[in-house]
């Protein structure tokens, strides 16, 4: 059977199943077709919350059912500060600034959720360290070239 999983905020995608696939085979296609981590996946039928464990017939989904994902807000999990990955000029318990929780989002699209923290450290370590070797031209430069830009 095909089945349609629509975002709320109106992306979908067409998947195959069977009666007897469990909700949680359905979230792991979900995955590889919309990069949307399965921990963060909350798929609804009718209005009700699926469980990972039971099966698609259990609900009563059939051929051309229409399937409702939630997409569930992340939570960020620092790293450990001893780890060779985080930088020592970042302070990891200060609050993220927003640059860096949008992209974690992007990541998480792009990657598995084991590999997120570690490619987004590298990448804040790599942009600290081109920041710091900015002279004062550059920054100026770099600054004339935006304003002309407005």
């Amino acid at each position: 059977m095909h089945l349609t999983v629509k975002i709320l905020n109106g992306e979908e995608c067409t998947l195959a199943a069977s009666p007897s696939s469990l909700v949680s085979d359905v979230k792991e296609q979900v995955e590889a077709l919309m990069s949307i981590p399965v921990a963060d996946q909350k798929l609804l039928f009718k209005g009700k919350a699926l469980q990972d464990t039971k099966p698609l017939r259990d609900y009563g989904v059939e051929d051309s059912g229409k399937i409702i994902l939630v997409v569930k807000k992340s939570v960020y999990k620092p790293t450990n500060t001893s780890s060779p990955l985080s930088p020592q000029i970042l302070h990891p318990a200060q609050p993220e600034q927003p640059v860096w929780e949008k992209l974690r989002v992007f990541l998480q699209r792009h990657f598995r959720e084991r590999d997120v923290e570690a490619v987004l450290q590298e990448f804040k370590k790599e942009f600290e360290r081109n920041i710091s070797s900015l002279s004062l031209d550059d920054i100026e430069r770099l600054a004339i070239t935006k304003l002309q830009q407005v």
